[in-house]
């Protein structure tokens, strides 16, 4: 292995580590976001695991109102 050679892998390593660290921080900033929002989802009263959950009904109950809306207006309406 030449001087040329060599030193082109130490450049290699010497960014596969920036990488690593700036990835490792990434995921450290990542993981506290994920805290606190978690935390303020509970304090709003709901079970983080479940969001989907409470999604999914939120979106089915907002569907009802519309048709219930829709059913409740008439079909036709005069303009004056």
């Amino acid at each position: 292995m030449n001087e040329k050679q060599l030193q082109e892998l130490k450049e290699k390593i010497e960014k596969g580590k920036m990488t690593k660290y700036k990835a490792e921080t990434r995921l450290e900033e990542l993981e506290k976001q994920e805290k606190i929002l978690k935390e303020e989802i509970i304090n709003l009263g709901y079970d983080p695991e479940k969001l989907d959950e409470i999604i999914q009904k939120l979106e089915s109950e907002k569907q009802d109102l519309i048709n219930k809306i829709n059913e409740m207006l008439p079909d036709n309406i005069p303009s004056i």
